[in-house]
C-alpha cells in the first residue's frame, strides 16, 4: 500500500451561507495514524440560524471571543497549504474557499480528496444506489463519532479514507490519481 499521509477537514456553519464558518476541525494523519485532532471555534461575523445551532450547538455566545477566519487564516494556511486535504463531499472546500474570498484572501492551495467519492468507489455494492453521507458510511464501517462536531466529522472522514485504503490496497496517491482521472481509470480490485 502507498502513501497514507494527509489531513482531513470539516467545517460547521452559522447559517445557510457556506462561508459562515463557526467551527473548523482538522485531523492530521501521518503514515496511517491519527497524530493530531484540532477543533477551532471561529467567529463568522454573521448571524446564526436556529436550525444550524440545533445541529451543532454552536451559537453567538460560544464564538464571541473566538478569532475570525481573517485572524485565523495564517495559522490555517501553515497547517494545510500544500497538503492532501480530505473532506466528505466538496462542501467543506467550497465553504473554506468562500470564507477566504469573503475576506479577500487567496484560497488555501491544497490537493482536495473527497471521502464520499472514495467510499462510493471502494464499496460500489453499498453506495451505487444509496447515499454515501458521512453518517451512513461511518455507520456502515463501525466508525463512532459525534456528528456535526467539526473535529469528529473530520476524524470520521479520515477513518473512511484509511479503511478504503486498507480495503482496496490503494494509497492516498492512488486515490488522487483515480479520482482526478475519473471512473474509467479506477483500477480493478
Amino acid at each position: 500500500m502507498g502513501n497514507l499521509t494527509f489531513n482531513a477537514i470539516d467545517v460547521e456553519t452559522a447559517n445557510a451561507d457556506p462561508s459562515s464558518i463557526c467551527q473548523i476541525g482538522i485531523v492530521r494523519i501521518r503514515d496511517g495514524e491519527i497524530k493530531e485532532q484540532l477543533s477551532v471555534l471561529v467567529n463568522p461575523e454573521q448571524s446564526f440560524n436556529a436550525a444550524n445551532v440545533r445541529l451543532h450547538g454552536i451559537d453567538e455566545a460560544k464564538v464571541s471571543a473566538s478569532e475570525t477566519l481573517l485572524q485565523a487564516a495564517a495559522k490555517l494556511r501553515s497547517l494545510l497549504e500544500g497538503t492532501v486535504l480530505v473532506s466528505h463531499t466538496p462542501f467543506d472546500q467550497a465553504a473554506l474557499d468562500g470564507a477566504m474570498r469573503r475576506y479577500r484572501l487567496a484560497p488555501i492551495l491544497a490537493t482536495w480528496l473527497d471521502s464520499a467519492l472514495i467510499a462510493r468507489r471502494a464499496w460500489p455494492e453499498r453506495y451505487q444506489r444509496r447515499r454515501a453521507s458521512l453518517a451512513i458510511v461511518a455507520g456502515d464501517l463501525g466508525i463512532t463519532f459525534r456528528h456535526h462536531d467539526a473535529a469528529e466529522d473530520a476524524r470520521a472522514a479520515a477513518e473512511i479514507v484509511l479503511r478504503a485504503c486498507l480495503h482496496t490496497g490503494l494509497g492516498v496517491d492512488d486515490w488522487l490519481h483515480t479520482t482526478v482521472l475519473g471512473d474509467d481509470a479506477f483500477p480493478p480490485l
